[in-house]
This record gives C-alpha cells, structure tokens and sequence, in this order.
C-alpha cells in the first residue's frame, strides 16, 4: 500500500474500502468486514489523525488507517522540532474542514497535543478521543530530544471534556505502564493494553493493527447514543 501524502493540510480522504495489500493476521473477508464496521460507524463523525513525532510512515497503522479509512491527517510544518504553538496551528487547519463531531485518533506526541489543546477549545464538538502511545515528556526517552519539554509542556492532569481512551503497549521506551496509568486516570480515561508491540510507531510491526480497529469500533459503538448525523 502507498501514502498518499498529496493531499492538502486537513483534506478529507476517503478511499474505497478494497483491502489492498494488507498484511493481516486474520483472513482478508474478516478484515474487509472489520474496515466496513468502522466505516459504517464513522458516518456521524470526522475521524482526525494526529501523528506524533517524525511524522507516520508508510507503513504505520496510521497512514494503513488514512488510506482504509474516511478521515482527515494531520500536517505539521515542521514534524522533527516541534513546538506547541506550530503544531497547535497544524491541528487547528486540520479542524476548521470538520463538519461533524471529531474522533481523534492520536498517537504519542500527537496524543499530547490533543489532550492539551483540546481542553481549552471547548467550541469544536469532539465526540472522542483514542490516545495511543500517549509520549511521556518527563521520561527518558523524551528527555533524549533536545528541547522536547521546553517546547511542548505536556498538559495538566485533569479529566478531558470528551470520551477518551488511552492505549499503551507493555514495553514503550517512551511510555512506561505505570505512567500509562497515570495518564489515563488523571484524563479520565478507559486505559486498554496492547502488549509488547514498543511505541506502536513506525518501527512497530502490527501492521493496519487490527486490534486497534476493533478497539475504534467499540469505541464508536458506546458513542452512537450521544452523537447523531447531522
């Protein structure tokens, strides 16, 4: 599968929903039938990608996600020195072509930006939020990255206003299990484990992650009763 990175900052892609490609665990007809529940969930909302640092390659559930998926990504100026404000203004071009309630899906850095901006941006409906690999500024791994913390404070630890879950991984040199916890208790989230796949990054091997596909559909299942097609 290629990435289409021709579309413009906040551009809708909505691909067909043939199974090119994919490397799944699971046969190609449950697949198929997995990426058509979500589709047809996604109906009432506009699912925004937000990557975290670096960007999301090809091969990243992110961009497999982008191109299996209705759904808007997110484009920073400057994905390897980021700042608050820069990338902030990414995700603010990003929600002005929404239309419909948003469902982030997030992952590590930009996970922290969508927890941070999005309390105080009360006026744009989010439905809700899946935060994977939520990026941990205070650990080793972050502090390894000149100006990471200075730039990109990460944000207070105080229940979102939308319905969250955070995923974490058992082995992510950028988040710990234990501060994983911390996380999803203080944002008042559900906290769903993924195993040993480290960062769930560009260098984790799960493919279109099936797992986290069905973890988005539940997701878009418990929201159905409180957000309705315009």
């Amino acid at each position: 599968m290629t990435f289409n990175a021709s579309l413009r900052p906040g551009a809708a892609h909505v691909p067909a929903p043939a199974m090119m490609g994919q490397d799944f665990s699971t046969s190609p007809d449950e697949t198929a039938a997995l990426v058509q529940r979500v589709r047809d969930l996604l109906v009432p909302y506009d699912l925004v990608i937000v990557p975290g640092l670096h960007d999301s390659g090809p091969q990243h559930w992110q961009s497999r996600w982008h191109a299996l998926l209705p759904s808007r990504r997110v484009r920073q100026v400057d994905w390897d020195h980021p700042t608050y404000d820069m990338w902030a203004q990414g995700l603010e071009r990003t929600l002005a072509h929404c239309r419909r309630p948003v469902v982030f899906a997030a992952h590590s850095l930009g996970a922290i930006l969508v927890a941070r901006r999005m309390r105080a941006r009360a006026h744009v409906p989010v439905a809700g939020a899946l935060l994977v690999a939520p990026a941990d500024l205070h650990g080793p791994r972050a502090q390894q990255v000149p100006g990471l913390l200075r730039h990109f404070a990460p944000p207070a630890l105080a229940p979102l206003p939308f319905a969250t879950r955070v995923i974490a991984s058992s082995d992510d040199e950028w988040l710990s299990p234990a501060r994983a916890r911390d996380l999803a208790a203080g944002w008042g989230a559900r906290l769903l484990t993924a195993g040993a796949h480290g960062h769930l990054g560009n260098a984790s091997t799960v493919g279109a992650w099936e797992q986290g596909l069905r973890w988005l559909a539940e997701f878009l299942e418990t929201l159905s009763s409180t957000h309705t097609a315009p």
